[in-house]
């Protein structure tokens, strides 16, 4: 892996001590991370997508190391979507806004970035934290001219295993809202070169895709993934061996982590 967000923001706090500051500047940190992601290749990145969005399980709930860590997480997908070649944006103000607001053929995407932490219980998060279709309603309206919809970015581990209400509000054709895991953004850049990137507006085509919402959890993907094959003219072969291959690289990364977490706990009861 070319960095390590968790140790990061480590770093970011461990230069508090000795200071009379209070907290880091999470504008500055992450305008510093920005820089640091415009210089690694694609390649790069894209293996830091597919292991993206799992906060570090040592993190206090709504602490300021998850605040900034969940902040880093919607800057990698702004910078995911700049190297697409669309217009993309963090959204300063959180109080009931999006994260990120995205732009395909100048029509508008509202986008929540989600992480979750490791020791979640995963396939089976909470649905309303996973997603409030009423917030996607509210956010796109604040936007002019024409919007596509929302998007929900996530690990790919947390989701539901056969069917949850999550698959039903993410294919309503009256509020369409994409569920897209970070490991599918990995894939979208993979294979950035071989297709029209702006061809991409058809996944919220939800008329098409969605004319009935999805009973569950094989038949959203069965839907979706249709499409995206269309959309990249990619075999269905190189799709599911990459797809494959990303959550080997998840499922390593997730085992390494959890054997740190392990050591770490120790310690901390010595």
């Amino acid at each position: 892996m070319i960095y390590d967000l968790e140790k990061l923001v480590n770093d970011e706090f461990k230069k508090l001590i000795g200071t009379d500051l209070q907290t880091v500047d999470t504008d500055k940190v992450t305008s510093d991370f920005f820089t640091m992601l415009n210089e690694i290749s694609d390649q790069d990145f894209i293996d830091i997508l597919i292991t993206s969005g799992y906060i570090p399980d040592l993190y206090s709930a709504d602490s300021k190391e998850e605040t900034l860590f969940t902040k880093l997480c919607e800057a990698l997908e702004v910078n995911w979507a700049t190297r697409m070649g669309f217009e993309a944006k963090t959204v300063t103000q959180k109080s009931s806004y999006e994260d990120v607001v995205i732009k395909i053929n100048n029509k508008t995407i509202v986008s929540d970035t989600k992480s979750f932490r490791l020791g979640r219980s995963q396939q089976a998060p909470n649905v309303k934290d996973f997603v409030k279709p009423e917030d996607y309603s509210k956010w796109a309206e604040r936007h002019p001219g024409e919007r596509l919809g929302g998007l929900v970015v996530y690990p790919q581990l947390h989701e539901w295993t056969k069917k949850s209400d999550a698959h039903a509000y993410c294919s309503d054709k009256k509020n369409p809202i994409l569920m897209l895991p970070f490991h599918y953004l990995a894939y979208f850049l993979e294979r950035k070169g071989d297709f029209d990137v702006n061809e991409m507006e058809k996944l919220w085509d939800y008329n098409r895709i969605f004319p009935e919402k999805a009973s569950g959890r094989n038949d959203y993907w069965q839907r979706i993934n249709k499409v995206i094959l269309q959309i990249t003219g990619d075999t269905e072969e190189h799709f599911k061996e990459f797809l494959k291959s990303s959550e080997t690289k998840i499922f390593e990364f997730v085992l390494t982590k959890n054997k740190v977490f392990g050591r770490t706990k120790k310690e901390l009861k010595k």
